[in-house]
């Protein structure tokens, strides 16, 4: 734990350091600020990752269409040799939008060690089975003794930031005389409370942004759906022209599942196997011994079923996590003895997310327009 510990404590100590110039150190001022000043810090080194993951998720759901347009494109063709083909078109496809479907799972892995260890310094100014008079005479990570002492002397309208709901009272009377639980209470429960709304509300509006891409994603896939089994683009509910000839009917379809090949084979250049439809998603004019080496061929990795299967993954387990994150907070601050200094630190984050989406989201909507077929070019931040 010290691994994480250290840097956190290391962060604390400057801003508290830096603070020191313009209020008094051994203020809560000075404390209070320096913690909320780590979550500044934190959340200004991950702000490029936080809009490289926003960023491309929805390049992703942009993609969508293309990816579905390469589907029905391999739709009918099973061999080794077209679906190696297919794998790498849907690899440049990604690489050339510059999208990586694991982006978002960084901002999350490097928050969480930050939390642990700034719940490891602060639980540590006051350890549990040490007295405020032991406490005060070792370190804390990057912080010496009198500057533990000057953390345990720090307060919050007249309640210590070392404070915990369930802290016995003896510690309490060498923390701050006359300290009693109903003044920790009166703080604690408050702050907790709105820390779980505010992350309740910055996971609602998570799941809701991308609730709203993804029904644009599938009205993008419909709308390919539609112009491939139509034989051609849409425009004003008209199927256009391509080349000076008007593309295949429905009845053009049939006869080419009943004779040759469907419109999609004309378009792709592939031809279908008399009786079967190449867009139906048969194998195609590979025979019995093709099929046998499409089995031993070992399938090239599908890059649209991945991003698809991390993203419903993902919006599963945000769910439930919307219901269930929100408690912890309280919880946390009951049987886990969080101190008010771990309140401040979630409250302030949970308001730097809302505001940080907001803004993300506002550009996010001039470049990556969800109603666009294209995508634009990556921004500056990329």
């Amino acid at each position: 734990m010290d691994l994480f510990a250290y840097p956190v404590s290391l962060v604390m100590k400057f801003w508290h350091w830096a603070l020191s110039f313009v209020v008094d150190p051994d203020s809560g001022i000075a404390w209070v600020g320096s913690v909320l000043l780590l979550v500044v810090t934190v959340r200004l080194l991950l702000m490029r990752s936080m809009w490289r993951q926003q960023y491309s998720m929805r390049k992703m759901a942009q993609l969508a269409p293309k990816m579905k347009e390469l589907q029905l494109k391999y739709s009918g063709r099973k061999s080794p040799e077209d679906r190696q083909a297919q794998a790498k078109e849907m690899q440049e496809l990604y690489s050339g939008a510059g999208v990586n479907p694991a982006a978002g799972c960084l901002p999350l892995l490097v928050q969480i060690p930050v939390f642990l260890g700034l719940y490891y310094v602060l639980l540590n100014f006051s350890p549990p089975g040490k007295s405020i008079e032991e406490a005060s005479t070792m370190t804390n990570g990057a912080f010496q003794p009198e500057q533990v002492a000057s953390f345990l002397n720090a307060e919050i309208f007249g309640v210590p930031l070392a404070s915990y709901i369930r802290m016995p009272q003896e510690v309490m009377d060498s923390l701050h005389p006359g300290l009693q639980q109903s003044d920790i209470l009166m703080l604690a429960v408050p702050l907790f409370v709105l820390a779980g709304i505010a992350t309740f509300i910055n996971m609602w509006n998570s799941f809701r942004r991308q609730k709203a891409a993804k029904a644009a994603e599938q009205a993008a896939i419909a709308q390919v759906e539609a112009e491939d089994r139509a034989g051609g683009p849409f425009v004003d509910g008209e199927v256009v022209e391509i080349d000076g000839e008007k593309p295949a009917t429905a009845a053009d379809a049939d006869v080419g599942s009943e004779g040759g090949s469907t419109a999609a084979d004309r378009r792709d250049g592939t031809a279908g196997t008399p009786g079967t439809p190449a867009t139906a998603g048969a194998a195609g004019a590979a025979g019995p011994g093709a099929g046998a080496g499409a089995d031993a061929a070992a399938k090239p990795q599908d890059f649209q079923s991945m991003a698809e299967s991390m993203t419903e993954s993902m919006n599963q387990s945000m769910k439930i996590m919307m219901y269930l994150f929100p408690f912890f907070p309280i919880v946390g601050a009951y049987f886990f003895n969080f101190p008010i200094a771990i309140g401040l630190y979630w409250l302030t984050n949970n308001i730097w997310t809302a505001v940080q989406s907001h803004f993300f989201m506002e550009r996010l909507e001039k470049e990556l327009p969800m109603s666009s077929r294209e995508g634009l070019p990556p921004s500056a931040f990329m």
